[in-house]
Protein backbone atom coordinates (compact mmCIF):
# COMPACT_ATOMS: atom_id res chain seq x y z
CA UNK A 1 0.00 0.00 0.00
CA UNK A 2 1.34 3.41 -0.90
CA UNK A 3 1.22 6.02 1.84
CA UNK A 4 0.58 9.62 0.85
CA UNK A 5 2.27 12.12 3.16
CA UNK A 6 2.19 15.89 3.01
CA UNK A 7 5.78 17.05 3.53
CA UNK A 8 7.69 20.13 2.56
CA UNK A 9 10.95 19.80 0.70
CA UNK A 10 13.69 19.09 3.18
CA UNK A 11 17.17 17.67 3.27
CA UNK A 12 18.72 14.26 3.01
CA UNK A 13 21.11 13.08 5.69
CA UNK A 14 24.50 12.34 4.21
CA UNK A 15 25.70 8.83 4.85
CA UNK A 16 28.84 6.95 3.91
CA UNK A 17 30.83 10.17 4.04
CA UNK A 18 33.19 8.75 6.64
CA UNK A 19 34.13 5.30 7.89
CA UNK A 20 33.37 3.99 11.34
CA UNK A 21 37.03 3.02 11.72
CA UNK A 22 38.07 6.62 12.35
CA UNK A 23 35.67 7.09 15.28
CA UNK A 24 36.81 6.39 18.85
CA UNK A 25 35.37 3.52 20.84
CA UNK A 26 33.00 4.38 23.72
CA UNK A 27 32.94 1.45 26.12
CA UNK A 28 32.42 2.61 29.70
CA UNK A 29 28.69 3.36 29.91
CA UNK A 30 27.02 2.13 33.10
CA UNK A 31 23.47 2.45 31.75
CA UNK A 32 21.51 -0.78 32.32
CA UNK A 33 20.41 -0.63 28.66
CA UNK A 34 24.01 -0.60 27.47
CA UNK A 35 25.32 -3.19 29.93
CA UNK A 36 22.56 -5.66 29.13
CA UNK A 37 22.78 -5.00 25.37
CA UNK A 38 26.52 -5.69 25.44
CA UNK A 39 25.83 -8.92 27.34
CA UNK A 40 23.54 -10.00 24.49
CA UNK A 41 26.25 -9.17 21.95
CA UNK A 42 28.69 -11.31 23.93
CA UNK A 43 26.24 -14.23 23.83
CA UNK A 44 25.84 -13.70 20.09
CA UNK A 45 29.61 -13.69 19.60
CA UNK A 46 29.94 -16.89 21.65
CA UNK A 47 27.25 -18.57 19.48
CA UNK A 48 25.07 -18.95 22.57
CA UNK A 49 22.41 -17.07 20.60
CA UNK A 50 21.59 -17.53 16.93
CA UNK A 51 20.83 -14.28 15.05
CA UNK A 52 17.07 -14.81 15.20
CA UNK A 53 17.20 -15.59 18.92
CA UNK A 54 19.37 -12.54 19.51
CA UNK A 55 16.82 -10.30 17.79
CA UNK A 56 14.04 -11.70 20.00
CA UNK A 57 16.14 -11.09 23.12
CA UNK A 58 16.83 -7.49 22.06
CA UNK A 59 13.11 -6.89 21.52
CA UNK A 60 12.27 -8.38 24.92
CA UNK A 61 14.96 -6.29 26.64
CA UNK A 62 13.68 -3.05 25.12
CA UNK A 63 10.12 -3.85 26.12
CA UNK A 64 11.16 -4.73 29.68
CA UNK A 65 13.18 -1.55 30.22
CA UNK A 66 10.40 0.84 29.10
CA UNK A 67 12.83 2.93 27.06
CA UNK A 68 10.87 6.22 26.97
CA UNK A 69 10.98 6.26 30.77
CA UNK A 70 14.48 4.82 31.21
CA UNK A 71 16.03 7.20 28.68
CA UNK A 72 13.83 10.26 29.31
CA UNK A 73 16.71 12.54 30.37
CA UNK A 74 18.91 11.53 27.45
CA UNK A 75 16.01 11.89 25.03
CA UNK A 76 15.39 15.45 26.21
CA UNK A 77 19.14 16.17 25.97
CA UNK A 78 19.27 14.85 22.41
CA UNK A 79 16.23 16.87 21.34
CA UNK A 80 17.68 20.03 22.89
CA UNK A 81 21.09 19.53 21.24
CA UNK A 82 19.53 18.40 17.93
CA UNK A 83 22.29 15.86 17.44
CA UNK A 84 22.99 12.19 18.10
CA UNK A 85 24.28 10.91 21.42
CA UNK A 86 26.41 7.76 21.21
CA UNK A 87 25.98 5.56 24.27
CA UNK A 88 28.28 2.73 23.18
CA UNK A 89 30.55 2.07 20.21
CA UNK A 90 33.07 -0.71 19.60
CA UNK A 91 34.93 -1.25 16.35
CA UNK A 92 36.80 -4.50 15.81
CA UNK A 93 38.52 -6.18 12.90
CA UNK A 94 35.52 -8.39 12.09
CA UNK A 95 32.66 -6.92 14.13
CA UNK A 96 31.34 -3.58 15.26
CA UNK A 97 28.46 -2.38 17.41
CA UNK A 98 26.78 0.93 18.15
CA UNK A 99 24.07 1.99 20.57
CA UNK A 100 22.99 5.60 20.07
CA UNK A 101 20.16 8.05 20.36
CA UNK A 102 19.57 9.07 16.78
CA UNK A 103 18.11 12.49 15.90
CA UNK A 104 16.33 13.61 12.72
CA UNK A 105 15.22 17.19 12.11
CA UNK A 106 11.75 17.74 10.61
CA UNK A 107 11.64 16.86 6.91
CA UNK A 108 15.07 15.23 6.95
CA UNK A 109 15.38 11.98 5.02
CA UNK A 110 17.72 9.01 4.78
CA UNK A 111 17.84 7.74 1.17
CA UNK A 112 17.17 4.06 0.47
CA UNK A 113 20.08 1.86 1.50
CA UNK A 114 20.97 -1.72 2.37
CA UNK A 115 23.49 -3.08 4.87
CA UNK A 116 26.11 -5.83 4.79
CA UNK A 117 25.94 -8.36 7.63
CA UNK A 118 23.84 -6.33 10.06
CA UNK A 119 21.51 -7.10 12.95
CA UNK A 120 19.81 -3.86 13.90
CA UNK A 121 16.90 -2.34 15.77
CA UNK A 122 15.70 1.25 15.45
CA UNK A 123 12.90 2.14 17.88
CA UNK A 124 10.96 5.37 17.51
CA UNK A 125 10.99 7.20 20.88
CA UNK A 126 9.59 10.58 19.84
CA UNK A 127 7.94 11.93 16.72
CA UNK A 128 6.59 10.36 13.52
CA UNK A 129 8.52 8.96 10.57
CA UNK A 130 7.59 7.73 7.13
CA UNK A 131 9.42 4.45 6.60
CA UNK A 132 9.80 1.89 3.85
CA UNK A 133 11.39 -1.48 4.47
CA UNK A 134 12.40 -4.03 1.84
CA UNK A 135 13.51 -7.64 1.96
CA UNK A 136 16.36 -8.52 -0.36
CA UNK A 137 15.31 -11.50 -2.52
CA UNK A 138 18.06 -12.16 -5.08
CA UNK A 139 21.05 -10.58 -6.77
CA UNK A 140 20.70 -10.29 -10.55
CA UNK A 141 24.11 -8.85 -11.43
CA UNK A 142 26.89 -6.71 -9.99
CA UNK A 143 24.63 -3.74 -9.22
CA UNK A 144 21.05 -5.04 -9.52
CA UNK A 145 18.95 -6.82 -6.90
CA UNK A 146 15.33 -7.88 -6.52
CA UNK A 147 13.56 -6.63 -3.41
CA UNK A 148 10.13 -7.09 -1.86
CA UNK A 149 8.39 -4.16 -0.17
CA UNK A 150 7.76 -5.26 3.40
CA UNK A 151 6.23 -2.11 4.89
CA UNK A 152 5.32 1.41 3.78
CA UNK A 153 3.89 3.28 6.75
CA UNK A 154 3.83 6.25 9.07
CA UNK A 155 5.20 5.09 12.43
CA UNK A 156 5.42 6.66 15.87
CA UNK A 157 6.67 5.99 19.38
CA UNK A 158 7.05 2.30 20.13
CA UNK A 159 7.30 1.24 16.49
CA UNK A 160 10.57 -0.34 15.38
CA UNK A 161 12.58 -1.15 12.28
CA UNK A 162 14.35 -4.50 12.67
CA UNK A 163 16.86 -5.61 10.05
CA UNK A 164 18.83 -8.78 9.40
CA UNK A 165 20.86 -9.87 6.39
CA UNK A 166 17.62 -10.63 4.51
CA UNK A 167 14.58 -9.42 6.44
CA UNK A 168 13.92 -5.68 6.03
CA UNK A 169 17.60 -5.23 5.25
CA UNK A 170 16.97 -2.22 3.02
CA UNK A 171 15.19 0.80 4.43
CA UNK A 172 14.33 4.37 3.58
CA UNK A 173 12.90 6.82 6.10
CA UNK A 174 12.36 10.43 7.03
CA UNK A 175 10.90 12.63 9.74
CA UNK A 176 7.37 13.70 8.87
CA UNK A 177 6.23 16.92 10.57
CA UNK A 178 8.52 17.30 13.57
CA UNK A 179 11.79 15.98 14.96
CA UNK A 180 12.23 12.23 15.31
CA UNK A 181 14.20 10.46 18.01
CA UNK A 182 15.20 6.82 17.67
CA UNK A 183 17.24 4.36 19.64
CA UNK A 184 19.61 2.84 17.07
CA UNK A 185 21.26 -0.45 18.09
CA UNK A 186 23.26 -2.29 15.47
CA UNK A 187 25.71 -5.17 15.43
CA UNK A 188 27.70 -5.91 12.28
CA UNK A 189 29.57 -9.05 11.26
CA UNK A 190 27.78 -11.76 13.27
CA UNK A 191 25.91 -13.68 10.55
CA UNK A 192 27.60 -16.66 8.95
CA UNK A 193 25.57 -16.46 5.75
CA UNK A 194 25.56 -13.15 3.88
CA UNK A 195 23.65 -11.95 0.84
CA UNK A 196 26.91 -10.82 -0.79
CA UNK A 197 30.43 -12.16 -0.36
CA UNK A 198 32.61 -10.83 2.43
CA UNK A 199 33.12 -7.09 2.14
CA UNK A 200 33.11 -3.80 4.06
CA UNK A 201 30.57 -3.57 6.89
CA UNK A 202 28.95 -0.51 5.36
CA UNK A 203 25.75 0.74 3.77
CA UNK A 204 25.04 0.45 0.07
CA UNK A 205 22.86 3.16 -1.46
CA UNK A 206 20.14 1.77 -3.73
CA UNK A 207 17.48 3.07 -6.09
CA UNK A 208 14.34 0.88 -5.85
CA UNK A 209 12.35 2.83 -8.47
CA UNK A 210 13.26 0.88 -11.62
CA UNK A 211 9.94 -0.94 -11.78
CA UNK A 212 7.81 -3.66 -10.26
CA UNK A 213 7.26 -7.17 -11.62
CA UNK A 214 3.91 -8.97 -11.84
CA UNK A 215 4.73 -10.88 -8.65
CA UNK A 216 5.34 -7.68 -6.70
CA UNK A 217 9.14 -7.62 -6.68
CA UNK A 218 11.00 -4.36 -7.20
CA UNK A 219 14.12 -4.03 -9.28
CA UNK A 220 16.71 -1.96 -7.42
CA UNK A 221 20.12 -0.81 -8.54
CA UNK A 222 23.02 -0.02 -6.26
CA UNK A 223 24.15 3.56 -6.86
CA UNK A 224 26.78 5.97 -5.64
CA UNK A 225 26.29 8.44 -2.82
CA UNK A 226 26.34 11.27 -5.37
CA UNK A 227 23.65 9.58 -7.48
CA UNK A 228 21.52 9.00 -4.40
CA UNK A 229 21.58 12.68 -3.43
CA UNK A 230 20.94 13.81 -7.00
CA UNK A 231 17.73 11.75 -7.13
CA UNK A 232 16.47 11.53 -3.54
CA UNK A 233 18.07 14.56 -1.90
CA UNK A 234 15.59 16.78 -0.10
CA UNK A 235 12.54 14.89 -1.35
CA UNK A 236 9.95 13.08 0.80
CA UNK A 237 9.26 9.40 0.24
CA UNK A 238 5.80 10.25 -1.11
CA UNK A 239 7.48 11.75 -4.18
CA UNK A 240 8.32 8.17 -5.19
CA UNK A 241 5.14 6.02 -5.23
CA UNK A 242 5.71 2.29 -4.82
CA UNK A 243 2.45 1.20 -6.50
Amino acid sequence: MNVVVEQSVGTTVKINNRTTDDLPDILDSQLPLVKRSVALIERLAAHDLAPGEYQKEVKALHEELDLPRALAGLIDQTLAAKEDIVLYRRTGARHRETIQLFYLDPNVFHPPHCHHNILSTQIILRGKAHIREFDRVARLDDDAILMRLRRDAIVGPGDALRATEIDANCHWFGAVDGPVMMLNFNAYGYQDWTFDPKGPLRRKLVDPTFGRSSDGLFLAREITVEQAYAKFGGRPLSDFPMS
